[in-house]
């Protein structure tokens, strides 16, 4: 059986159990809340692809953990959440049936969320098990992630989203040990400076998204926005409509061209965005400009 990073829905594979609620068949990104009934016993839990945060619902009873060495026990029940690290194996026992709720956050969100605390690249982000926790706040998400996926209504999307949001800024501040690189806001080298003028240059009559831009150079649309304007002054948008202007410009001054084909060709959605941009960058309109050259 492999065992590489288990996707939640595995877990039973490892953990047998009577699922209670799953909402893995929804529209949730980056989260996945999971219900279970589970009798007395004792697993090797695999090396898991996510973060799994853990609520217990019913009877308490006595939790144990080990990570290959000495055995870890606590009393666990009602008010108490279980941490268990991504890519670690583990054992886990109990003696008593338990009713638990399992959270399970992506490492890529928790990720993408230490950048936009700490504005810049974490080197390394480390999360302990924790076996008995008391955490008022994480049980408080629980019970919304739960109430989401009872009766969901409109803006369900955007609730899970703020709890994920909220989630993982609580991990990172209160459970994760975490190494910053030593530079923030670093300048792009001079191949990816190249990569990315070239990139925006032979692509200015298409609809160049700011996710294309930052895999271009490998980053994350958030740290490429901050670095990118760090580099070059201005946002990547504001950057792409000044090329976009300055390439409408070159084709005005080389002959009578039709203003549709000017946008066109420079990415522009139509001749009266082309006209509107190119007065507000320029100062003219893009018959004045090719009237006076």
């Amino acid at each position: 059986m492999d065992t590489t990073l288990v996707s939640p829905d595995r877990i039973p594979e490892w953990i047998p159990g009577i699922m209670t609620m799953d909402s893995s068949r929804g529209d949730w990104k980056g989260i996945t809340l999971k219900g279970y009934h589970y009798d007395s016993q004792e697993v090797a839990i695999p090396p898991m692809r996510d973060y799994m945060l853990v609520a217990y619902r019913g009877a308490s009873t006595t939790m144990r953990r080990s990570n290959g060495g000495s055995w870890q026990s606590a009393k666990v029940g009602k008010g108490n959440i279980s941490l268990l690290t991504r890519n670690e194996q583990s054992h886990w026992g109990w003696a008593d049936p338990i009713q638990v709720m399992h959270i399970y956050v992506s490492q890529e969100d928790i990720q993408s969320t230490a950048l936009k605390v700490f504005d810049r690249d974490p080197k390394s982000v480390e999360i302990d098990d924790q076996i008995a926790a008391v955490d008022p706040l994480i049980l408080s998400c629980f019970e919304a992630l739960a109430n989401e996926l009872r009766c969901g209504e409109v803006g369900q999307r955007l609730m899970i989203d703020a709890l994920r949001s909220q989630i993982a800024v609580h991990l990172l501040r209160h459970y994760a040990r975490i190494q910053l690189s030593s530079e923030s806001g670093s300048a792009f080298s001079e191949r990816q400076r190249r990569k990315i003028i070239d990139l925006i240059e032979d692509r200015l009559g298409e609809n160049l998204s700011l996710n294309d831009l930052a895999e271009s150079v490998g980053l994350s649309p958030f740290h490429f926005s901050r670095q990118f304007k760090s580099e070059f002054g201005v946002a990547p948008y504001a950057y792409v409509i000044r090329k976009r202007v300055a390439k409408a410009q070159e084709i005005l001054l080389q002959g009578k061209t039709a203003l549709k084909v000017v946008a066109l060709e420079c990415g522009f959605s139509d001749q009266s965005h082309l006209c509107r941009t190119f007065r507000k960058v320029v100062g003219v309109t893009p018959l004045e400009y090719q009237n006076n050259a």
